[in-house]
């Protein structure tokens, strides 16, 4: 036991070191490691912690969804102030690391003794899970970065360490052939002690989102249509995916609110687990301010508000939708409510209070959750809206651990997918079946709300964009969607904004009122984030991306 501790701290500390930062192999002896089955699964363990998620650094704080009130570098992103030297956290070339670590695994594991049925099992089914944890790694690499040097083995101090950039294609095509290696290897479920791992299933699923992501403007320019097929067919193949015993592996969860705090939900492909013991403090960073005096890091913006539908299918602005600004959290469809804490929301036995007196002589006696409360107003929320999406009435307010998992792919986003994919096809009938299946759990069995989608042309495009903002909303999907759009030049540059409401106390009437909050800029460059100059100084033949200095 001590050895396996010791050998864990070993590579976990390992894990830090990027592309060019070598360490000598015999910092560890890959030959106590690749002799004995167990000491080989805690070096494949170690590499799923090093995935990014998104109660860490999200994306959510550097696109249209929110406003990050705590952290400074999404600030200096969001303002346009991106460069080699600042990006804010958001980078991933620390990814190169686990890379390696991958390699190194799969220039040792054919040493591991296979003398019975399951100890092959096992090794093919570890051989399986590297197979897609580097396809992961490179897979966000080249969203982050565009191309990136390939790098297939471990390097040392004797190899050339001064390597340039592959292509976009390349690195791509090498990610959808580690997610096929995954999938012949991997099991359609991991049980027991090993439930939480790489399935086949989520081999697939990173495929399907890979395909479209190459079909998409940014890396499509010439709108291949046998791209957009490769997408739809990858997609369709998870949705249809049956275990050994025709059983689909994958089903929509009927309680949407409840799936993201439900590590075994039937629609969950992939998924970080956490514990009550090795957890994140989500609630405390993200509930709105008076509930044990929590953080509200995440604050909604009025334009998501905006994007969640009337019950009667029409959006707060479309005419007719019979929105009304002073009243204007009624007949929103479920997945609002589901998503979004907002002034007047029941949540933990109490009214969210974001409003403030509007008696400027006694503005301190204001709502709980408002910038006037008694705790001060650092923490409040800067547009009156938190997620309520993750959140758990059942964890008790303060710097409580939480249990819940991270959502990396679900069954939902498989019918986006495929949705998508067969609209640029030129298929609108089965565009909209797939909207509405997901529409049809949206409801919650409530006939009477959220109607069908009935679009075609350009208004059923419209409805594909706004369909994937609600029902992905904090996902990490809305930064990377409006990118392979090539639409953030619209999204990220225009003005963001919050609700203002005043209170008076004696009548109780609330006033409501939408003011701008932070104009942001992006520029062209920005749809790739800058390679780190720490990098570009290490290696002259790493050529920066287009716009940066």
């Amino acid at each position: 036991m001590k050895k396996i501790i010791f050998i864990s701290i070993i590579i976990g500390f390992l894990s830090s070191c990027d592309m060019l930062d070598l360490k000598p192999l015999n910092t560890y002896n890959p030959e106590s490691i690749f002799v004995d089955d167990k000491l080989t699964e805690i070096f494949v363990n170690q590499r799923y912690p090093e995935i990014k998620h998104g109660f860490s650094v999200p994306l959510r704080w550097i696109c249209d969804e929110t406003f990050a009130q705590h952290n400074t570098g999404a600030q200096t992103i969001n303002i346009g102030g991106m460069t080699p030297d600042q990006t804010g956290g958001f980078d991933s070339w620390g990814y190169y690391g686990s890379i390696r670590h991958c390699n190194i695994f799969f220039e040792n594991i054919d040493k591991l003794p296979i003398d019975n049925v399951e100890r092959k099992a096992k090794a093919d089914r570890m051989k399986g899970e590297m197979h897609f944890l580097r396809a992961f790694f490179y897979f966000d690499l080249a969203n982050r970065y565009n191309g990136v040097p390939l790098i297939t083995k471990s390097l040392n101090q004797d190899d050339d360490l001064l390597l340039p950039r592959n292509t976009y294609e390349e690195c791509m095509s090498f990610v959808i052939e580690e997610l096929d290696k995954a999938a012949e290897l991997l099991p359609y479920r991991q049980t027991g002690a090993d439930f939480g791992r790489a399935t086949k299933g989520a081999a697939l699923a990173y495929k399907a989102r890979a395909l479209l992501y190459m079909a998409s403007p940014l890396h499509n320019t010439s709108n291949d249509k046998s791209k957009w097929q490769d997408a739809a067919d990858a997609a369709k193949a998870v949705i249809d995916l049956k275990d050994e015993n025709g059983e689909l592996v994958y089903k929509l969860d009927a309680d949407y609110a409840g799936m993201f705090l439900n590590n075994k939900s039937p629609e969950i492909i992939f998924q970080r687990l956490f514990s009550s013991e090795y957890g994140t403090y989500v609630q405390m960073t993200e509930l709105p301010s008076g509930y044990g005096e929590s953080w509200a890091s995440s604050c909604v913006t009025q334009e998501l508000v905006d994007s969640y539908e009337m019950i009667n299918g029409k959006l707060p602005k479309e005419p007719d939708s019979s929105y009304d600004l002073q009243n204007p959290y009624v007949n929103r469809e479920p997945r609002f409510y589901a998503s979004i804490l907002y002034d007047g929301a029941m949540f933990k036995g109490r009214e969210v209070e974001c409003w403030v007196n509007d008696n400027p002589e006694d503005i301190f006696n204001s709502g709980l959750d408002s910038d006037k409360n008694p705790i001060g107003d650092w923490n409040a929320s800067r547009t009156r809206y938190t997620m309520r999406k993750f959140m758990d009435e059942n964890i008790p307010t303060g710097p409580v651990i939480c249990p819940q998992p991270w959502i990396y792919m679900r069954l939902g986003e498989m019918h986006l997918n495929y949705a998508e994919a067969m609209y640029q096809l030129g298929n609108e009938t089965q565009t909209r079946e797939h909207l509405n299946i997901i529409r049809q759990r949206a409801r919650g069995g409530n006939s009477d709300v959220l109607p069908n989608i009935t679009a075609s042309g350009d208004a059923l495009w419209k409805k594909i964009v706004n369909e994937r903002r609600i029902e992905l909303a904090f996902e990490e999907h809305r930064f990377w969607d409006v990118r392979r759009w090539k639409i953030a030049d619209q999204t990220e540059n225009a003005t963001i904004h919050r609700m203002m409401i005043t209170k008076n106390l004696a009548s109780g009437k609330k006033t409501y009122e939408v003011k701008q909050l932070q104009e942001r800029k992006f520029l062209s460059q920005h749809y790739f984030l800058p390679i780190p100059r720490s990098e570009i100084e290490k290696d002259p033949n790493l050529i920066q991306n287009t716009g940066y200095k």
